[in-house]
């Protein structure tokens, strides 16, 4: 078996451990053809994205530190830059009607799960809907049509559930994409997808 990672390729067998060898000294060595044949090869590039990673955690970090409705709001208020208010007037709005029943109220860590996503992606185009459960979770929703639309539902621990549907470039028919995942893993198969809900359409 043949991995190759940070820039070494390891060689592996069953009865030896694995040996290291500068991945651009080998890669340089073999031709296309020897490297289709290679039995497994696993690439990583830890290095390229390290800063990025870094930023990405501080941001979580900071939420982190918040325990009040106040402080998270102003937080997202002072950290994500939209061109009108309707997000964060949205959010009170629902804040309030929680606040007027009884037995409903916001999850403050699906909060800092929206926020961290929302200031991680970048300025987003306005949602089609932002709506609050019985169970205080927040859902997203960006439609364009039937078969451009993705829907969130954001948990606690920046964890998110997702449905997404997109035109398939081969068949006429829609690609439908669904599961649970860290909120900025999410964001890295958004970007590898090209689905872009921070552009304007």
């Amino acid at each position: 078996m043949t991995i190759i990672c940070d820039n070494k390729i390891s060689y592996v067998s069953e009865n030896k451990n694995p040996t290291y060898i500068n991945r651009d000294t080998v890669v340089k060595s073999l031709s296309p053809l020897q490297l289709k044949s290679l039995p497994f090869v696993y690439i990583e590039y830890k290095s390229q994205n390290l800063e990025t990673t870094k930023n990405k955690s501080s941001k979580r970090d900071e939420i982190d530190k918040l325990s009040t409705f106040e402080e998270i709001l102003k937080y997202a208020i002072d950290a994500i830059k939209l061109k009108d208010d309707y997000f964060f007037n949205r959010i009170r709005e629902l804040k309030e009607l929680c606040d007027s029943e009884e037995d409903y109220d916001i999850s403050l860590e699906s909060l800092k799960t929206m926020f961290l996503f929302v200031e991680v992606i970048g300025s987003i185009s306005k949602p089609s809907s932002l709506t609050v459960s019985e169970s205080g979770i927040f859902y997203l929703e960006w439609e364009r049509d039937k078969n451009n639309s993705i829907t969130l539902r954001f948990k606690k621990d920046y964890f998110l559930d997702y449905v997404i549907f997109k035109p398939s470039s081969h068949i006429n028919q829609r690609i439908i994409l669904k599961g649970s995942m860290y909120a900025l893993d999410l964001i890295d198969l958004l970007n590898g997808f090209n689905i872009k809900i921070h552009k304007k359409i």
